[in-house]
């Protein structure tokens, strides 16, 4: 049976609204910056880059909250407390917002007339000249993330299968995430960052372990050795 159509457009409509409004703001905060970096109006503040280390700490943040969210489904581990639907969700949520606060992280960059990024070294991973390598690590990271929010939308169409496979990309992007962060951000030698980082870290590597050591087949070698 056939549901009714309003409840199929409410089950989807806030959520595609939610992406729109976080592509909208990231997408105005880009326009906002190009204006401002191109005109000079703003000389040589600062503000531009302070905008963007604190919104990548909160793109990577809900990114590691992302990830977090999706294993605790994948082992089983949050299904005492949340139904599969709400950790579902909940993982998609923060990989929207992940990804809208990781696209103001970079585009704000434009308004920044010291290092003076162009559109191109933002967007295209290794273009532009500042510590290439490392700032590619965060743009493949984005990449990735937003091909991630880009299948949730063609589920049905990939599988299930085909589906899981492709979000093993999404630990891809956190490490890169981790890399970029670590390695790139001036404040990674401060006590509260390295215990940011270390706490995600550590806490993505604990449940991948136990995810790993806790499938079918796994268990069932270790049962026959």
């Amino acid at each position: 049976m056939h549901q009714p159509t309003e409840r199929i457009e409410s089950a989807v409509a806030p959520g595609s609204l939610f992406l729109s409004a976080v592509a909208g703001a990231a997408l105005a905060a880009g326009g906002f910056a190009i204006g401002v970096g191109a005109t000079g109006v703003a000389g040589e503040s600062t503000s531009f880059w302070y905008l963007s280390r604190a919104s990548g700490f909160v793109a990577y943040l809900l990114l590691w909250g992302s990830v977090m969210w999706g294993l605790l489904l994948s082992t089983g581990t949050g299904r005492a407390w949340a139904r599969p639907p709400q950790l579902l969700g909940a993982h998609e949520y923060l990989s929207s917002l992940s990804v809208g606060f990781a696209c103001f992280h970079s585009l704000v960059l434009l308004g920044d007339r010291y290092v003076a990024f162009s559109l191109g070294a933002i967007i295209v991973p290794f273009a532009g000249q500042h510590q290439p390598l490392l700032v590619a690590c965060g743009q493949v990271a984005l990449w990735l993330s937003l091909l991630l929010i880009g299948s949730f939308q063609v589920r049905r169409r990939l599988g299930g299968q085909l589906w899981r496979r492709l979000h093993y990309a999404s630990f891809v992007a956190f490490w890169l995430a981790f890399v970029h962060g670590v390695l790139v951000g001036s404040e990674t030698a401060m006590v509260w960052a390295t215990a940011l980082y270390l706490g995600t870290a550590g806490t993505v590597l604990f449940l991948t372990m136990h995810r790993v050591l806790s499938t079918p087949r796994l268990q069932t070698m270790m049962a026959g050795s």
